[in-house]
């Protein structure tokens, strides 16, 4: 198969997905959690067990100040309600009891509420960023040594940077659903979002590892060849990796679709590992053949 034949519909492809991830962001916005920005957290347990998420959802419906609010399911029998209001007034307070009981019999002095301070979520925030910004580093400086000794046209470097770019993809693109959905931005949604890092980087290793072994066993075909070979050989092992990771979220969103955080979580890592494998095949090694390609047509000039 010819994996650079469409390489012009592969960019174009990307560059339309990620400026309509981009302009979903920036039109819906990324609407922060409850763990970076603050707010109450009310937890009940019901004598019954299998409460109906959906029932509780729509009871707390009719309180204004419950709008946005997280159900989250800890045991059989017991909720959480995370909100991001900072103060709770008592009449809200006693409606979300009223609401709550319409559901079915809560266990007396179950019920209690917690506020988390703004400030501990700005402390999580940051470090949130600077946990990303350093994974990202990371992998452009391990990349960048792996690869140090790989064959010529293509340095280290460049391995690094498509591999980083492609992360940039990775990445956006389920941010731009996210917000187009106007799912809130959560530590587990941020933890999916480092873990797909590591698939795309994983995928992006195999193929870039197979390029150098074909680099070393072949003097004689293009660098051209040389990728289209290697990806040959590589697809079917990134596709299989892959594959097992959506065949294990699958059953997790269909049992945990009611709670927000676990449903936004798998939402994520699905997204961002088709977008992996689309971007570890059709784009992080093409995009070297046409910087290797564009680097030899300027110098014939």
């Amino acid at each position: 198969m010819n994996f650079l034949k469409y390489t012009k519909l592969y960019f174009a492809l990307a560059i339309v997905m990620v400026g309509l991830s981009l302009y979903s962001i920036f039109t819906y916005g990324l609407k922060m959690g409850i763990d970076f920005e603050g707010g109450s957290s009310i937890s009940a347990t019901y004598k019954a067990e299998n409460i109906d998420l959906e029932k509780v959802k729509a009871a707390l419906s009719q309180i204004p100040e419950m709008e946005g609010v997280q159900i989250q399911p800890l045991d059989n029998n017991e909720i959480v309600l995370k909100v991001n209001k900072k103060d709770i007034s008592a009449e809200a307070y006693q409606n979300v009891l009223t609401q709550l009981k319409t559901v079915g019999e809560i266990e007396e002095n179950s019920v209690s509420v917690e506020t988390i301070s703004p400030l501990i979520g700005k402390e999580l925030k940051d470090k949130t960023i600077i946990v990303v910004i350093v994974a990202l580093l990371a992998m452009l400086i391990y990349i960048a040594l792996a690869f140090r000794n790989v064959g010529k046209p293509i340095s280290s470097f460049q391995y690094g940077f498509s591999s980083t770019l492609m992360l940039f993809h990775d990445i956006i693109i389920p941010l731009g659903v996210l917000a187009y959905l106007g799912a809130q931005l959560s530590i587990p949604v941020v933890t999916a979002l480092l873990t797909v890092v590591g698939y795309c980087i994983n995928n992006n290793v195999v193929v870039f590892d197979r390029i150098r072994e074909n680099l070393q066993k072949d003097r004689k075909s293009s660098y051209a060849e040389i990728v289209n070979k290697s990806l040959n050989e590589t697809i079917v092992r990134c596709i299989n990796t892959s594959l097992t990771v959506i065949i294990a979220l699958i059953p997790l969103y269909y049992f945990f679709h009611n709670e927000e955080s676990l449903k936004y979580f798998t939402l994520t890592m699905g997204i961002g590992v088709i977008v992996g494998i689309f971007s570890s095949v059709f784009l992080a090694s093409p995009l070297l053949v046409a910087w290797n390609n564009y680097r030899q047509n300027k110098g014939k000039r």
